[in-house]
């Protein structure tokens, strides 16, 4: 290349300069992307882990498998569950559920519950090893509920008319678009009814209870603390320093391990989203670019629900 003079030449150092500064960049944050290992938060050396569960359960694929790697991650000598969820899908529940059960023949896992753990929350709670919970947390709320709007008189309004073709009278059933017959109802009803009584056997099963206490939950109430613990829908009043000692006590933990918190919801910084972007725009799939995608996502709640909701 010929420069006619020496601003030429120090113009196209400069710019040489910075796109071997932004190659550099780029090359660093690739490796960093494709071999970062976002579970390195994990300790090197023995200890018991702390993993939280909380908020509205819509889909299980992330904590299960979080719990997949505690359960065979040779550091982790015992799991403790900090769960402050009012529940969510049945079935997120039940995967929950036996991943816990499955965990529990590997290493112990017990529970401790914060402020909320109803419903589907409570129900794989009950999976673990002991349940822990304080005076005021609330629990139980022991039942199942399949919801749907009727929106066919906001349509009528619109000037908007709903028609359908069904290959048979219960196709769709219950809908969005008219009064459900009964029929229908008593279908509906009757999944309901069959769930709850799945769930009902499930912690009749776990947690040994009397007809009483049976008597107690069946309408879905929910529980403090003290009241779960009168009823033996948990196992004590606690949290992780109790759930430490009976560990020890119980389970053989050694004495000096500390509890560390698992940090399963790694946080994005600057160069993650910026490489996210670089990706995105020369269409580079991985699963971590798919991973960052997924965080920023809504998701749609379908299936039954086992779910406590707070009136407002």
């Amino acid at each position: 290349m010929v420069f006619n003079n020496s601003a030429e030449i120090k113009w196209y150092r400069k710019r040489l300069f910075l796109w071997r500064v932004f190659s550099f960049v780029l090359a660093i944050s690739l490796l960093y992307i494709f071999f970062n290992n976002p579970k390195t938060n994990i300790s090197s050396q023995p200890h018991i882990a702390n993993y939280t569960i909380s908020g509205l359960l819509v889909d299980a694929d992330q904590i299960l498998e979080d719990l997949e790697y505690l359960e065979f991650e040779d550091n982790v000598k015992a799991i403790i569950i900090t769960v402050d969820s009012p529940g969510g899908t049945t079935v997120s529940a039940e995967e929950i559920f036996l991943k816990i059960r499955s965990i529990s023949s590997n290493k112990p896992i017990v529970v401790v519950m914060k402020n909320i753990a109803t419903s589907g929350a409570y129900l794989f709670s009950v999976g673990a090893d002991r349940i822990f919970a304080r005076e005021n947390t609330i629990t139980g709320s022991v039942g199942v509920l399949l919801q749907w709007a009727r929106i066919d008189q906001g349509l009528e309004k619109l000037g908007i008319e709903m028609k359908e073709v069904k290959s048979g009278k219960l196709k769709a059933e219950p809908d969005l678009f008219g009064e459900s017959d009964e029929e229908a109802m008593a279908l509906t009803q009757k999944i309901v009814d069959e769930t709850y009584r799945w769930f009902l056997n499930l912690v009749k099963e776990r947690r040994n209870v009397e007809e009483y206490a049976i008597s107690q939950m069946s309408d879905g109430r929910i529980f403090t603390g003290r009241q779960a613990l009168e009823l033996n829908l948990i196992d004590e009043i606690g949290g992780n320093r109790e759930a430490k000692f009976w560990l020890i006590e119980n389970r053989e933990i050694n004495t000096d391990l500390e509890i560390l918190i698992y940090d399963q919801n790694k946080s994005t910084n600057f160069i993650e989203l910026s490489v996210a972007k670089i990706m995105d725009y020369f269409n580079i799939n991985s699963s971590y670019g798919d991973r960052l995608k997924n965080n920023l996502s809504l998701m749609n709640i379908g299936g039954l629900l086992s779910i406590w909701q707070h009136p407002s």
